[in-house]
């Protein structure tokens, strides 16, 4: 008796469209790996989270925890272990000279996603730092924060554009039901506006490296212990978070990257 309510909702159009291949666990992480492969450029939104790619191990794990606190430790371990690949495959693609077959990575994030730990303040803290030797070390991966109060209109969570070796550009959107992507026209230039919006908005790369550094030092001249705590992968107990205090104490669970 509903058949023509949902009939009414979905739109006549679903070419070039559609929902990605495994959710939100490991298959849909290898997808973007694949993506990543065949891209010219990649331009990334992160929302409140650093971008995948440039996460750390540990850092994935609290923000993997945070989204789907369910799973156990071996299924835990088995996500962050599909993101390390990921990582790694991304950096050695963006980590020589720049040619016609891969130019830029250009990953842009909120305060949020630096201000905020997703596990434990010691993981935070090298999640920092690494993102300030990705931006020493890898001229071609730009990375900007937008400060938080500065407008975002129509972007509610992180997504990414692709532009593949064959000139195909692709949309890829994270939702709280796992991802979705677009090749039409119309979406991907929505997307690419909304992206270089928010990238003239934000810190410059170099004001970005200053803000990130500045956040180093001030969380661990707040920390009062010094022990990792949860700095390391979890096993299968769940992970047990380390006290820290109100500068870098995990917020509640986030809302969920050319």
């Amino acid at each position: 008796m509903t058949d023509h309510v949902i009939r009414a909702l979905r739109a006549r159009d679903q070419q070039d469209m559609g929902r990605v291949a495994g959710g939100m666990g490991s298959e849909a992480t290898d997808r973007l790996t694949s993506l990543d492969a065949f891209a010219t450029t990649v331009r990334a939104w992160g929302s409140d989270l650093v971008p995948g790619p440039l996460q750390t191990d540990t850092y994935a794990a609290g923000a993997i925890r945070t989204m789907t606190p369910s799973l156990s430790g071996h299924q835990l371990t088995a996500r962050v272990k599909r993101r390390a690949v990921r990582r790694a495959e991304f950096l050695e693609r963006w980590s020589g000279p720049e040619t016609s077959r891969c130019g830029l990575a250009w990953l842009l994030m909120s305060e949020s996603a630096i201000v905020h730990p997703t596990l434990s303040a010691h993981g935070h803290t090298a999640q920092l730092r690494r993102l300030l030797e990705i931006i020493d070390g890898y001229p071609r991966v730009i990375v900007q924060v937008l400060r938080d109060g500065i407008p975002t209109p129509g972007v509610s969570g992180p997504f990414s554009l692709h532009c593949l070796e064959d000139g195909l550009r692709i949309g890829h959107l994270e939702t709280l039901v796992g991802g979705w992507y677009t090749t039409r026209p119309e979406d991907v230039a929505r997307m690419y506006s909304a992206f270089s919006d928010m990238s003239t908005r934000a810190l410059t790369p170099r004001e970005t490296r200053e803000f990130i550094a500045e956040e180093i030092s001030t969380c661990w001249a707040h920390t009062t212990d010094s022990t990792p705590g949860t700095a390391e992968l979890p096993s299968g107990s769940p992970a047990t978070p380390t006290p820290t205090p109100a500068c870098t104490s995990p917020l509640p669970p986030p809302a969920l990257s050319q």
